[in-house]
C-alpha cells in the first residue's frame, strides 16, 4: 500500500536508498547457512557444495564410509555428511536476518536464501551446477519506542510464495492483504548475520554484538517497548531463561521473586524449562521458594528427579485412596440398588403367567438380572434394568429354556419391550406378547396389593 503517515513515508524514502545484499552477506550465507552434504548412491558420491561426483573405493569394513558420517570433497575438500539418496538434484531454502541501524530506526531485513545443486555427469550441459539466489523479503523499521513499520513483497494467493518480482511496500501487519497476515512475519526467524549493528537503547538495555539465540523481532520489540524481564535477564547473563521465556511466548518470568535470589547468589540456570518446573515442584510441597537453598541446587536434575519421584509416589497413594473409597461408595450404591429392588418386586414375588407351555415370570434378583442378560446376550443386566423403578422385568420360558425378556411399563401397564437372544424376536414373540397382555390385570392387580 502506499505510505500516509509521516512514519511510513519516512521508513519507504530510507528503504529506497538502502543498499543491496552485498557480496560479504552472499559469502557468509553461501558458507554457513545451508547443509555440506555428500549424497550416496551404492559406492558413489557426489558433493552437494561443487556437485563433483566420486566413487567411493573404501570397501573394507573398517574403511567404508557411514552413513551419517563425514568425508571430504576430493574436488572442493569440503567436509560434507553422507545421507543415502538417489537424487541428483537437491534445493535448499533458509532464511538470513541482518541487523542494521538506518536513519535512528533499527532494521531487520529478511533475506530468503535459496541453492540448487546438480550432480555433474557425462551428460549434464549446465553451465554451474551450483546456483545461488538471493531475495529480499520483509524489511522491520522500528523506532525507538518499539513501534514497528513493514515493507514486504507481495505474496501470492494463499500466502504460499513471494512474488519476487515486485518491489517492497509498506504493508499493514495487523491487517492483511487479503491473503497473507504480514503481522505472521514473527515467524520469520531466520540465521543470524554475524556482523550485527544496533541502535543505542538496545545496548542499554543489555544486548550486545553477541546476540542471544533468540528470534530477533520478537525480542528487539519487546525490550523497546519495556520488558523488564527480558532486560533482567539479559544483563544478569540468564540466557536460557530468556530462550525459555520467548519459545512460551510469554515474555515473562514465571517465578522472579525466586529468580532473583538465584542472580543474588550469582547462580546462572542451566536448563530454565526444568527450573520451572522444579520451583512449581517447592510449591507443591510449600516449601520456600525464596530461600536460595532450594531454588539454588547444585545438581537440578538430581533434586527435579527426586520431587518428581516423590510427588509420584503421593499421587499414587492418592489414587489407590480414591479407588478404594469409590469402591466402598459402589458397594454401597449395590446394596442400596438391591434394597430398592427388593422393596419395589416384593409385590411380584409369586407371580405366575402361563398358557400351560409358556411360563412367565418376574426377575426376583439382581442375580436373576445377571443370569438373565448373560444366556440371552443383551443388555437387562448392563443398563441396569433393575433399578428402573417403574417398569417391571420377566422372563419368559418353556421348561428351564429362556425364550424372550419382557419388559412392562408401571405407569401404563403396557409392554414397552420384549427381546429374544441377541435382541432378536423369536417365533412365540406374539404368542408372548397376546398371553401377557391378556394378564394385565393380574400385574395390576399384583401392583395394588
Amino acid at each position: 500500500m502506499k505510505p500516509r503517515t509521516k512514519l511510513q513515508k519516512t521508513v519507504s524514502e530510507l528503504s529506497n536508498k538502502l543498499s543491496e545484499i552485498t557480496n560479504a552477506h552472499k559469502r557468509w550465507a553461501t558458507e554457513h547457512l545451508f547443509a555440506h552434504e555428500a549424497y550416496k548412491c551404492k559406492n558413489e558420491l557426489w558433493c552437494s557444495d561443487c556437485g563433483g561426483a566420486w566413487i567411493d573405493t573404501n570397501n573394507s569394513e573398517l574403511g567404508a564410509i557411514i552413513l551419517g558420517d563425514s568425508t571430504e570433497c576430493p574436488y572442493c575438500h569440503h567436509k560434507l555428511k553422507v545421507k543415502v539418496s538417489r537424487k541428483k538434484k537437491s534445493t535448499d531454502e533458509v532464511y538470513m536476518s541482518i541487523l542494521q541501524v538506518v536513519g535512528g530506526f533499527q532494521v531487520i531485513r529478511h533475506v530468503l536464501c535459496c541453492k540448487c545443486a546438480y550432480k555433474k555427469t557425462a551428460y549434464t550441459t549446465i553451465s554451474s551446477h551450483i546456483r545461488y539466489s538471493f531475495f529480499e523479503t520483509v524489511q522491520e523499521w522500528i523506532t525507538a519506542d518499539g513501534k514497528r513499520t513493514v515493507m514486504a513483497k507481495p505474496m501470492n494467493m494463499g500466502g504460499n510464495g513471494w512474488i519476487y518480482s515486485s518491489p517492497l511496500s509498506i504493508k499493514d501487519e495487523y491487517g492483511s492483504n487479503g491473503y497473507y497476515h504480514y503481522g505472521d512475519i514473527y515467524a520469520i526467524y531466520g540465521y543470524l548475520y554475524s556482523k550485527v549493528e544496533l541502535i543505542s537503547e538496545l545496548k542499554k538495555r543489555g544486548i550486545s554484538r553477541k546476540f542471544p539465540d533468540v528470534n530477533p523481532s520478537r525480542l528487539i520489540c519487546s525490550l523497546l517497548k519495556g520488558d523488564n524481564d527480558a532486560e533482567l535477564c539479559l544483563k544478569t547473563g540468564q540466557m536460557s531463561m530468556l530462550k525459555h521465556m520467548f519459545k512460551e511466548g510469554y515474555y515473562q518470568l514465571r517465578y522472579k521473586p525466586s529468580f532473583n535470589i538465584c542472580n543474588r547468589n550469582h547462580y546462572i540456570i542451566k536448563d530454565a524449562s526444568m527450573w520451572n518446573d522444579y520451583v512449581g515442584l517447592l510449591l507443591y510441597f510449600h516449601k520456600d521458594v525464596r530461600n536460595a537453598h532450594y531454588v539454588c541446587p547444585k545438581d537440578l536434575k538430581t533434586e527435579h528427579d527426586l520431587l518428581v519421584n516423590k510427588k509420584r509416589d503421593i499421587e499414587t497413594r492418592q489414587r489407590r485412596e480414591q479407588e478404594r473409597m469409590e469402591k466402598i461408595r459402589h458397594e454401597k450404591e449395590r446394596k442400596e440398588n438391591i434394597a430398592r429392588f427388593y422393596k419395589k418386586m416384593e409385590k411380584f414375588f409369586g407371580l405366575k403367567i402361563t398358557d400351560g407351555s409358556i411360563t412367565i415370570r418376574p426377575l426376583e434378583s439382581v442375580t436373576q438380572f445377571y443370569q438373565e442378560g448373560k444366556a440371552m446376550h443383551h443388555c437387562v443386566y448392563t443398563n441396569e434394568y433393575y433399578k428402573l423403578s417403574d417398569s417391571l422385568i420377566l422372563s419368559a420360558r418353556i421348561g428351564e429354556k429362556r425364550i424372550e425378556t419382557i419388559e412392562v411399563s408401571l405407569k401404563t401397564f403396557e409392554i414397552v419391550q420384549s427381546r429374544g437372544t441377541c435382541n432378536k424376536n423369536t417365533e412365540y414373540h406374539e404368542r408372548i406378547i397376546s398371553l401377557v397382555k391378556k394378564n394385565i390385570g393380574l400385574i395390576r392387580k399384583k401392583m395394588a396389593s
